[in-house]
């Protein structure tokens, strides 16, 4: 139930926040005879490719379904067996602490104080590397989550092109030195 809140408040949040930043483009702009109008954002023309919120819906419902929406495709297994991982580790760490409390009840109805004390610390050691594996799997489905979204935002950003790329000046008279260097573009 708390996960479900959280990603109602998520969807909620980015939302709002979408919509602030949305005015926030708008700006006043005077014209000729000295009154201001309002201009419409300056990237009014522009459509996003991918839906940032479609993305974050498909990786909330199956991780790494957003990543292979935004074309990050080679993403998805990392995510997959990254979960899974956790939560086969989870699972491995949680029947070895079943195990180990059986032990506990047996040695206590034994009346084996010593040993069921011994075997206590070690059920509680399984306990608690039980939670850390479902945790490592939460946050690597929320880091899912993020770079879904992200990347949905971020799909329409062209990087083709290389800011810098080296170059060198071959001399084109015999006195002429020769030069190499670094060209950048903005």
């Amino acid at each position: 139930m708390r996960a479900f809140f959280f990603l109602v408040c998520m969807f909620l949040a980015a939302n709002v926040a979408e919509a602030s930043y949305l005015d926030s483009l708008k700006f006043i702009h005077p014209d000729t005879v000295g009154h201001a109008r309002v201009v419409k954002s300056d990237t009014a023309g522009f459509h996003m490719q991918k839906d940032p919120m479609l993305a974050l819906g498909l990786s909330a419902i199956f991780p790494g379904a957003g990543q292979v929406y935004t074309g990050g495709w080679y993403k998805a297994p990392f995510i997959l067996a990254g979960i899974g991982v956790c939560i086969y580790a989870a699972n491995l760490q949680n029947s070895r602490y079943h195990y180990t409390a059986d032990s506990v009840n047996n040695q206590l109805a034994r009346g084996d104080i010593y040993n069921a004390n011994r075997y206590s610390s070690v059920r509680e050691f399984y306990r608690d590397d039980r939670d850390k594996w479902y945790i490592y799997a939460g946050l690597i489905y929320v880091v899912n989550l993020l770079d879904a979204y992200i990347a949905a935002h971020l799909f329409d950003f062209d990087v083709s092109d290389p800011t810098t790329r080296p170059y060198l000046s071959v001399p084109t008279a015999p006195s002429a030195p020769w030069r190499v260097g670094v060209n950048m573009r903005f």
